[in-house]
């Protein structure tokens, strides 16, 4: 019998893996870290995903996953809301609406995606004062696509609109997300992706890079039946293209598909490894928070996170 593209898929999927990672990990780190643009994209969104330390490559079935991995919303079913709030740092909020629902075979979704800076100082120097205050906004909007091709493979793309604004000056681009996972076992999961590609955004006179991410994980899905409870155990590599490689861990148990804990530790990172956070179910309802804390005395970051599914 004749293979089909979609019998193959795994096979496509292999060398899409392989090709992205030996891109990651074999390019060079610039002289200095951190030199990408858009910082805003590299905070995390949604309170489940930062509580298990952003180690959510591998994980399928969550509308958050249209940020980490397009591929994860490709077994969604029916009509799903969600919304995020997080308090970051020295005055950073940031804001994340989500849509998603099926349409025949694929998974269409909507994200916006609002950061704020405000109160920045003007100066020309080192005065007592400042001139003045100026504010900074950020907007990503994503359109996403995300397909079960057979009982092994998902994928999933992304396609952003990109949009920087500080005192007067402005920027605007495109960005795009690749992802898929691979079903290894029905409770084992493989998954890459790639984030923020695109081409480089000027700035006035100055042009910068997207903080384009290189993706690998893995995901374990087990059942506790003396605790009458689930849990997942997740793994990522992450390789940003103007930084070493991070480590993620993250850890996840809900009883009875209504309360849940949830834990996760970051390796590579200066100012902070672990995180922590809390989940309920409550008919249609997921309310879910995140708690990070950081050192050197930056404060702690707080998420909230409200799914709707119809």
């Amino acid at each position: 019998m004749k293979k089909t593209f979609l019998s193959r898929s795994w096979l496509w999927l292999v060398i899409l893996l392989i090709t992205f990672c030996s891109t990651a990990f074999g390019a060079r780190i610039p002289d200095k870290a951190g030199t990408s643009g858009l910082a805003f994209l590299k905070l995390g969104i949604g309170a489940r995903p930062t509580a298990m330390g952003e180690a959510f490559t591998a994980i399928s079935g969550d509308i958050f996953s249209l940020y980490w991995n397009p591929a994860g919303v490709a077994r969604h079913s029916g009509i799903e809301f969600a919304f995020m709030h997080n308090q970051w740092l020295q005055d950073v909020s940031l804001e994340y609406a989500a849509f998603c629902f099926g349409y025949k075979k694929n998974v269409l979704g909507l994200s916006l995606t609002l950061s704020q800076v405000t109160d920045l100082e003007r100066r020309n120097g080192p005065t007592e004062n400042p001139i003045s205050y100026f504010d900074e906004h950020d907007m990503s909007f994503a359109f996403s696509w995300a397909r079960k091709f057979d009982e092994k493979i998902d994928l999933g793309l992304s396609a952003k609109f990109l949009y920087e604004k500080i005192d007067f000056s402005s920027a605007t681009g495109l960005g795009f997300d690749l992802g898929g996972i691979y079903w290894l076992r029905p409770n084992v999961q493989i998954g890459g992706a790639i984030l923020n590609l695109g081409s480089k955004m000027k700035f006035d006179q100055e042009k910068f890079s997207l903080p384009a991410r290189y993706k690998l994980g893995a995901a374990y899905l087990g059942h506790e039946k003396y605790l009458n409870g689930d849990f997942i155990l997740s793994l990522d590599l992450v390789k940003p293209n103007d930084n070493d490689l991070k480590v993620h861990l993250g850890g996840e148990y809900t009883y009875k598909e209504k309360f849940t804990l949830r834990s996760g530790y970051q390796i590579g990172y200066d100012d902070r490894n672990i995180s922590l956070g809390l989940g309920l179910k409550i008919r249609k309802y997921a309310i879910d928070y995140a708690f990070v804390p950081f050192s050197s005395d930056l404060g702690n970051s707080h998420r909230i996170s409200v799914n709707l599914k119809l």
